[in-house]
């Protein structure tokens, strides 16, 4: 009998084409957050070709396939994110976006892609299969929503997945590597909102009011010491004021009565989100104050680090992907963590009441400067490289021989 992590291999180089052209129906058809209803119908139909149980968590929109091994085994979920941007594509794709307003600006098409495909790979080899994989394409994660809503309707449970493995592609890294990080790998971030309260007046008598722009200046340039004054030089983070208003928007001769700032912060450790939040709160009021005005401070909480590092109790997951990235022929690199978040860091935390479970988060690596590959998430430029399909789906396909080998 050949081996399983053998087995990938051959037939993944037998349906490299099939795989192609599900990246490429994808790219032309992106759907929004929570509209992906031809999105998933798409899938669905392949899963069910494949002879694949699908499972209705009573989810508009995302679907889940489950496949039963012949052996038996844990339960190893994958999940690929499946929504697209509200942007116009202006890429040099050769197959671009055929619906108007849309793109798949952050290759979530690679994602789904990639998992299709290791679900044809573990469909074929099923006898080899130990326990069962469970496919979870999910919705709605460019709106921070897709991932807290399937773990809510259950689909870590029945049955309960004993470990889950994903991937974002990466256009910072060449295709053919794959980033294997034992610690965090994306940030935690928190939205942030300020309003600075003055007393406004004529531009040209400032010493009649109390002008909150002034003081918003001064707050926003002293937020830019958190990171450099407050936090260990060895530690990362981000405050950034990206919004700035007042209420007389062009009015160039009038003092406004309030300013109000929105911004973001990005954190590696729980620790300095404490920190930063603490220390803007303290920079907000003692400003404001020492300007005359009066200032308000809220902050969200958006979503939690992305991390390799087990929670305490969960097994740590750093070897299997190792060795799954070896196995498979990918160049395994360690790259400095990202300040974007992914909402895959709920299947390790849970949500809505349900526990997480192990998991390990990849970078596929998609940038070919050849293929003009080499535009960030979220441009219009963007566009991944078709042959980094090929090795995702060996990824996840051998994430999941591997771990249920382990488990």
């Amino acid at each position: 009998m050949i081996p399983a992590s053998e087995l990938v291999l051959s037939i993944a180089d037998k349906y490299r084409d099939r795989f192609l052209e599900i990246f490429r129906h994808l790219h032309r058809n992106p759907e929004i957050s929570n509209q992906e209803y031809d999105t998933s119908a798409y899938i669905k139909n392949i899963l069910s070709d494949l002879g694949i149980d699908l499972i209705d968590l009573g989810q508009k929109t995302g679907a889940v396939g489950l496949l039963t091994g012949a052996q038996d085994g844990p339960c190893i979920a994958l999940r690929a994110d499946i929504d697209a941007l509200p942007v116009k594509e202006d890429s040099s794709c050769p197959f671009p976006s055929e619906r108007e307003g849309a793109m798949h600006a952050c290759g979530h098409d690679t994602h789904i892609a990639s998992l299709l495909s290791a679900a044809i790979i573990l469909s074929e080899m099923r006898d080899q299969v130990k326990g069962s994989v469970k496919f979870i394409f999910q919705p709605a994660e460019e709106r921070n929503l897709g991932a807290i809503s399937m773990i809510s309707a259950g689909v870590l449970e029945n049955p309960q997945v004993s470990a889950c493995f994903s991937f974002h592609n990466s256009p910072e890294i060449p295709t053919g590597t794959v980033a294997v990080l034992p610690g965090p790998i994306m940030a935690g971030l928190n939205t942030i909102d300020i309003v600075v309260k003055g007393k406004g007046g004529h531009g040209g008598i400032p010493q009649k009011n109390t002008d909150p722009v002034v003081a918003s200046a001064a707050i926003i340039q002293s937020l830019q010491t958190i990171v450099s004054r407050n936090m260990a030089p060895t530690d990362a983070g981000v405050v950034s004021i990206c919004s700035v208003h007042t209420n007389n928007e062009l009015i160039s001769n009038v003092i406004p009565d309030s300013v109000r700032m929105e911004g973001t912060v990005r954190f590696y450790s729980y620790e300095n989100k404490a920190l930063i939040n603490r220390r803007i709160d303290e920079i907000v009021r003692n400003i404001g104050e020492a300007y005359g005005c009066e200032t308000e401070f809220w902050t969200s909480e958006d979503l939690p680090i992305t991390s390799n590092a087990p929670l305490p109790g969960q097994r740590d997951l750093y070897d299997i992907a190792l060795k799954t990235v070896e196995t498979i022929g990918a160049v395994p690199v360690q790259p400095d963590p990202s300040g974007g978040g992914d909402d895959f860091s709920h299947y390790q935390l849970g949500a809505g009441g349900k526990p997480g479970v192990p998991s390990f988060f990849y970078w596929l690596g998609v940038r070919n400067e050849e293929k003009n590959c080499i535009y960030s998430w979220h441009s219009p430029h963007y566009q991944a490289d078709p042959d980094a399909i090929f090795l995702g789906a060996k990824l996840l396909a051998e994430s999941a021989i591997l771990a249920a080998q382990e488990f």
